[in-house]
């Protein structure tokens, strides 16, 4: 079986969840057996004479052969669209027709749909090879790729706030920095890139600030329609959807209509089960690991926690693992990023782990990760592994509030004034019957790519809970 992967970038360039996922699902499918190859969007260049195609690159990665898209679409991240021509240029079936012919792969995984042309999928059906997507996020039904209009879950399906939610597209100066070759060498340089990322602000290259005014000069009407029928074209043409949730399901289906696909949680290979109890003091320990943003609801977290301090509820600390500055709040206690393996030392240090975004998050791995060492949980009811864990219901594992900040706190007083609330969390954990083996999740996603690349029905459904 020979299989082609395609996401939106590797480290150093590009990290986060699903990197994560697709490295350990595609190193796990090499280890048995599995012929794995992976296409990455490459340079953009800037002369319109360049033709879009697609090159092998010096270096694999992972020990898994790769290649490059030169001259693909831009990836926007989570930064709005603005110029719609620019993620919508034709390249013709032809830039992908000798590679998908060389390579002849058997089935393509893809994971997203940032920087990838509409032609690689048409070249793709034409020689009939079937593909998989996986809904890491909400790119292609919004361009944000995370579904929040004004702070609150978007339930506009025409796409006419579109350009509001846009208003800080990167420019195209940006977009060319960011997918060059010489910014991937500056980000195996932190320091350096560091440096010139202050430089690029100062000139006001990377400013948000200032492409925010430049974006509102913007006189044309944007055509959000025509993008909205260019990736429901793309998504008509996938074979089988990998919804990370139900949550996930749900959207997409409201979307693009009902969808042939399964809900099967995602995981990593660094969640295992090392479940244990524990013994909990007069502190109570909030976790939060990730980044200062607003869709995370990291302000919402913070607010209710000082509230709760202000309000004399002092044997409260809220330790943030980041990379953004530390903070000054006297019951915030400031972490640097970890890495992988010093999860578990991370974790004996916290009681209760939040997980409050304020998108309607596709899964939610610090979650599993958290259960997985037996440390309960509380996650807003917009977060996908609620689907998959069901801990709606006190104890299960975890807490789950109505996604308001008034609920978030409502719940955290309850826990800080009864800690024995924790202690029945974490043994209901402890005791319940649930298979963290990555080994396992893997297993069910090649039982999605046996029976497409046989040309067999899959069937639909979902898989349980805890």
């Amino acid at each position: 079986m020979r299989v082609l992967h395609y996401m939106f970038g590797i480290p150093p360039v590009r990290t986060g969840g699903l990197v994560r996922y697709a490295a350990d699902l595609m190193k796990q499918e090499m280890n048995i057996g599995i012929d794995v190859h992976l296409l990455i969007p490459g340079t953009m260049s800037i002369s319109k004479r360049k033709r879009t195609r697609v090159i092998k690159r010096r270096k694999d990665y992972l020990q898994i052969p790769a290649y490059e898209i030169y001259h693909p679409l831009p990836v926007p991240m989570c930064n709005g669209i603005l110029d719609i021509k620019a993620y919508t240029e034709k390249c013709g079936s032809a830039a992908f027709q000798k590679f998908l012919k060389e390579l002849q792969p058997d089935l393509i995984h893809i994971h997203t749909f940032m920087g990838l042309h509409r032609e690689f999928l048409v070249q793709s059906r034409r020689m009939g090879i079937p593909v998989v997507f996986t809904t890491h996020d909400y790119f292609g039904i919004c361009p944000t790729a995370v579904m929040l209009y004004r702070g609150t879950v978007c339930r506009d399906c025409t796409w006419k706030n579109c350009g509001e939610c846009s208003s800080s597209a990167f420019s195209k100066k940006r977009l060319y920095i960011e997918q060059s070759g010489c910014y991937r060498m500056l980000r195996k340089h932190d320091r350096l890139t560091a440096a010139v990322k202050k430089a690029a602000q100062l000139s006001g290259i990377l400013s948000v600030r200032t492409q925010v005014q430049e974006n509102k000069k913007i006189k044309m009407k944007i055509d959000y329609l025509a993008l909205r029928n260019y990736y429901k074209s793309m998504f008509d043409m996938v074979s089988f959807f990998h919804f990370n949730s139900l949550t996930a399901k749900k959207i997409y289906e409201e979307r693009i209509g009902e969808c042939k696909g399964r809900v099967v949680n995602i995981s990593h290979a660094g969640i295992s089960d090392h479940r244990r109890r524990y013994h909990y003091g007069e502190t109570l320990r909030i976790g939060y690991f990730g980044s200062w943003a607003v869709h995370k609801g990291f302000f919402a977290l913070l607010d209710a926690c000082g509230s709760l301090y202000e309000e004399g509820c002092t044997q409260l600390e809220l330790h943030i693992y980041s990379s953004t500055n530390t903070r000054k709040e006297r019951f915030v206690k400031s972490h640097p990023g970890f890495r992988a393996d010093q999860l578990e030392y991370v974790l004996q240090g916290i009681d209760l782990v939040a997980v409050p975004s304020l998108w309607p998050e596709t899964f939610g791995l610090t979650a599993l990760e958290a259960v997985s060492y037996g440390v309960p949980v509380i996650v807003s009811k917009h977060v996908g592994v609620n689907d998959i864990l069901q801990c709606k219901d006190y104890p299960g594992c975890g807490f789950v509030y109505d996604g308001t900040q008034q609920d978030l706190k409502r719940i955290l007083r309850e826990v800080y004034e009864n800690r024995e609330m924790l202690a029945e969390v974490n043994k209901y954990i402890a005791d319940m019957d649930y298979d963290f083996s990555y080994k396992t999740h893997v297993r069910k996603m090649i039982g999605i790519y046996k029976p497409l690349i046989q040309n067999q029905d899959v069937g639909n459904g979902a898989e349980g809970g805890i």
